[in-house]
């Protein structure tokens, strides 16, 4: 029996481990994977996991669109549909949250037959829970981090064109052919903007609404200003340059500051799931008094808010930018 359960821990063990790996290769980062492209559309991937993405699980549509009510369920869909655009994956909020429902199904009937009690199958499913948001999190903020860390040379690459005499749409076309990514793309549907007709103000109003960063919204609302007034381009550039690169500094001292709290409340967050899924494991029936009486629920239901609570709060206070 004791060698049983230490098999059980190492495939427990073994479980978590290929899980995190598969989701952070996929979601996240990692090597590339060869591309198969589809009829027409050069670098989205056909594979199996991209058909089930895109598509969906049919069944679970009305259920994921409940879920999507919630405006944390929608904010996490959204940014892991960017996410997996990004990896050639497109699809939509309710297919992911479709697939999201799937894979938690999947989860907690493995880890019911595992552990012999529906208790570890709900842990197995909110510890997974937790390592998807805190992927898709990481991976938004690094993305949202490159984003910022490019503003500065896209200003200074606007100085210099002003400076050459450029006008505003050429500036925004060689802005948008010099720079990379997200960054590349605002700056050419700002000048899309201005050779579909529309006036400065419009497309400077583009470039601030199309993104969520407000270094970028405030250097277009100057740069609207100045273009009304008359106002030297190059002056408002250079106070926008050494305001955004003073505001990066401050950001990233920030973050070395706070990063053993921030590792810290992620174990904290995490922790209590993978020790009631491995506990379970080992011991049958370690929750059963939890679920013997009132009291017993009302305690555990008390331990998850606070434990929810918790998590929350320190995140809220630890939240750079």
């Amino acid at each position: 029996m004791e060698a049983y359960g230490q098999v059980l821990l190492a495939a427990t063990g073994l479980a978590f481990v290929g899980g995190t790996l598969a989701a952070s290769y996929f979601i996240g980062g990692g090597r590339k994977r060869a591309r198969r492209a589809l009829p027409g559309e050069s670098g989205i991937r056909d594979d199996a996991l991209a058909r089930v993405l895109r598509h969906g699980v049919g069944p679970l549509r009305g259920p994921s669109a409940l879920a999507l009510r919630s405006g944390r369920v929608r904010d996490l869909a959204d940014k892991a549909q960017l996410l997996l655009a990004d990896r050639g994956m497109p699809a939509s909020a309710e297919s992911l949250a479709s697939a999201g429902l799937a894979a938690l199904g999947v989860v907690f009937v493995l880890g019911l037959a595992l552990s012999g009690s529906p208790v570890g199958g709900v842990a197995a499913a909110c510890l997974a829970v937790a390592l998807a948001v805190a992927l898709v999190n990481q991976r938004t903020d690094a993305q949202a981090d490159a984003l910022r860390e490019s503003i500065p040379e896209a200003l200074r690459s606007m100085e210099a064109c002003f400076q050459s005499g450029f006008s505003l749409g050429q500036t925004l076309e060689q802005v948008s052919a010099e720079t990379k990514g997200s960054l590349s793309e605002l700056f050419g549907r700002a000048a899309h903007v201005l050779q579909a007709g529309g006036t400065s103000a419009q497309a400077l109003d583009c470039l601030r609404h199309s993104s969520d960063l407000p270094e970028l919204a405030f250097v277009s609302v100057a740069l609207d200003v100045q273009h009304q007034t008359g106002g030297s381009m190059r002056r408002c550039l250079e106070s926008a340059i050494d305001m955004v690169e003073g505001e990066l500094a401050l950001r990233r001292s920030l973050r070395v500051q706070t990063a053993q709290a921030r590792l810290s409340a992620r174990v904290v967050g995490v922790m209590p799931f993978a020790l009631i899924a491995v506990f379970s494991l080992l011991s049958e029936g370690f929750l059963d008094p939890f679920f013997e009486s009132a009291a017993g629920m009302a305690m555990l239901v008390v331990a998850l808010t606070m434990q929810a609570a918790g998590v929350l709060l320190v995140r809220s206070l630890l939240k750079v930018g």
